[in-house]
C-alpha cells in the first residue's frame, strides 16, 4: 500500500507491531481518517486526564505503567475511532441524530453494537429487540451486550481488551452519563429504543438492517471490522518504516554517503 500522507508520518514515533484481528488483503484504508484518529490518540492514550474524569482506577494505577498497555492502549484507540469514522461514514445523519441521554449519543451505541458482533455468524436478535420495544423480553436477553460502564465494572475495567476500550475512546462522556443515570445497564437501553423510535421509519430501518442478522449485514460489519483492523497495523507498519527511514538517515550523516 503506498503511504502518502507526510502529516501522519511526523505524528509516528519508534516502537515494535502490535496486531489485532488478522486483516484481509483486499481492506482499504482511508489515510485522511487514519491520520486523524492517529493524532488524537496519540494525544489521548498516555494522559492521565483524558482517563481521571471516567474514574478508570484501576487502569490508571495499574496499566498506565506499563509500556505494553500504553502501545496496547493505542491500537485499542485507534482501532476504536477507526471503526466509529467508518459507521459514520456509511450513515452520515448518525452524526445529528441526538442523543439518547445528556452526554450519550445514539450513534456511539449503534457503532458499538456493530463492532461487538462476533466473526462467526451467530444472530443476536437485536433487532427482533427493537421490534419488540421491551427490554425484559426474551428476544432482549443478551442481545445488546453491555453498552454501559458502571463503577462497579469500571474498578476491573482491562482495557487489555478489545471490548472494553469502546465506549473510554469514543465516547467519554458516555460513561460520565451512565453514573447520572444511577448505572443501570437496563435504563441505557431502554433509552436507546426511546432514541430509536423518535427516528423517522427510513432511518429506523437503516439501523436495523445494520444491526440486523441478515448475513450480508453480517459480512458488512466484518468489512468494517476488519478495514480498522489494517488501519492499526498500517499505523505500526508506517512507524516501523520511519524508524528505519530515520535510522538509514543517520548512518549516511555518520558515514558521509
Amino acid at each position: 500500500m503506498k503511504f502518502t500522507l507526510k502529516g501522519l508520518i511526523a505524528l509516528f514515533l519508534t516502537s515494535s507491531a502490535l496486531f489485532l484481528t488478522p486483516m484481509r488483503s483486499d481492506a482499504q484504508i482511508n489515510m485522511k481518517t487514519l491520520a486523524q484518529v492517529a493524532k488524537s490518540c496519540q494525544k489521548d492514550v498516555p494522559s492521565r486526564s483524558y482517563y481521571q474524569p471516567m474514574t478508570l482506577n484501576a487502569y490508571l494505577a495499574n496499566e498506565m505503567n506499563s509500556e505494553y498497555f500504553k502501545k496496547l492502549g493505542l491500537s485499542g484507540c485507534i482501532y476504536q475511532r477507526y471503526h466509529y469514522s467508518l459507521v459514520l461514514s456509511k450513515f452520515p445523519w448518525l452524526a445529528s441524530a441526538g442523543k439518547i441521554m445528556p452526554g450519550y449519543p445514539g450513534s456511539v451505541v449503534v457503532g458499538k453494537l456493530s463492532e461487538g458482533f462476533p466473526y462467526s455468524y451467530q444472530p443476536r436478535n437485536i433487532s427482533d429487540c427493537l421490534i419488540a420495544q421491551d427490554t425484559s423480553s426474551n428476544v432482549c436477553e443478551n442481545a445488546f451486550g453491555w453498552i454501559g460502564l458502571g463503577r462497579k465494572y469500571r474498578d476491573s475495567i482491562n482495557m487489555a481488551d478489545i471490548d472494553d476500550q469502546y465506549i473510554p475512546y469514543v465516547c467519554p462522556s458516555c460513561v460520565i452519563a451512565h453514573d447520572n443515570l444511577s448505572g443501570s445497564n437496563e435504563l441505557i437501553l431502554k433509552a436507546f429504543i426511546q432514541w430509536f423510535l423518535k427516528l423517522d421509519k427510513p432511518k429506523r430501518r437503516e439501523v436495523i438492517s445494520f444491526l440486523g442478522d441478515n448475513y450480508k449485514v453480517h459480512q458488512l460489519r466484518i468489512s468494517l471490522q476488519d478495514e480498522s483492523s489494517a488501519a492499526v497495523r498500517e499505523y505500526w507498519n508506517a512507524r516501523k518504516r520511519v524508524e528505519q527511514q530515520e535510522q538509514e538517515r543517520r548512518r549516511r550523516e555518520l558515514l558521509g554517503n
